[in-house]
């Protein structure tokens, strides 16, 4: 029996093939979908650590919180949405919720940002993962 060629393979090989490929890039298209939902369900658990305040005017002082978010250092201005952590606190919503994308503590003093039930979310998402 001579050699098969490359040219007179069948067309059943390059199905297996492209069919294979097509398999791989799903499953990391599936991997890569449930990586992302995990992280943002991370950080909706790590954002349940606070209590939301909208700022009414600056007569009513929070307490020791003064009047300046820490993470942008703008003054709190009427109907501004702050969060206030367990440590009492205050950051705008959107600078608290971006600070704790990336840290599970308080900008100010350190302290770790617990859930409702107590439980601290200092573990990232590589340490489960590992």
């Amino acid at each position: 029996m001579p050699p098969v060629t490359s040219q007179e393979l069948p067309l059943n090989i390059y199905v297996v093939i492209f069919g294979t490929g097509i398999f791989v890039f799903v499953l990391s298209l599936i991997f890569c979908c449930f990586f992302i939902s995990k992280l943002r369900h991370q950080a909706r658990n790590v954002r349940a650590g606070y209590k939301m305040v909208v700022f009414k005017d600056e007569t009513t002082r929070l307490h020791a919180h003064g009047l300046t978010c820490a993470v942008c250092l703008e003054d709190f201005r009427t109907k501004d949405e702050l969060g206030v952590l367990p440590c009492q606190h205050a950051f705008h919503k959107r600078c608290l919720v971006k600070w704790l994308e990336v840290r599970c503590s308080c900008p100010m003093c350190n302290s770790p940002v617990s859930d409702a039930q107590g439980q601290t979310h200092s573990t990232n998402l590589l340490d489960e993962l590992l």
